[in-house]
């Protein structure tokens, strides 16, 4: 019992940091192709979007509110493949010439 909540909490710690440094990464993106004030904004606007999603989603799992499967799906969406999908999108806009709209 104990070795099976141990490394649940354990992969689920992993799930909460991953989507913390994914959104983070999108951000040091854009304070990189943009180092003025707005790129600074975009970049701690990123790391908020990133401590809300994580706070809700801690929330919803303390709470009981979802079950463990769906806890994890939504922070694999929401957390990693959200912001991989907008990195994606923001460098494909880069590559062919037009300008992100964000």
């Amino acid at each position: 019992m104990f070795g099976q909540v141990l490394n649940y909490d354990v992969y689920h710690l992993a799930l909460y940091l991953l989507a913390a440094l994914a959104w983070g990464v999108l951000g040091v993106r854009f304070l990189l192709h943009d180092t003025t004030a707005k790129g600074l904004i975009k970049c701690f606007a990123m790391l908020g979007v990133a401590m809300v999603i994580n706070l809700v989603m801690l929330m919803l799992d303390i709470w009981r509110v979802l079950e463990h499967y769906q806890v994890e799906f939504l922070l694999m969406m929401l957390g990693g493949l959200l912001p991989g999908g907008l990195m994606l999108i923001w460098k494909v806009s880069c590559l062919s010439g037009r300008k992100f709209p964000i």
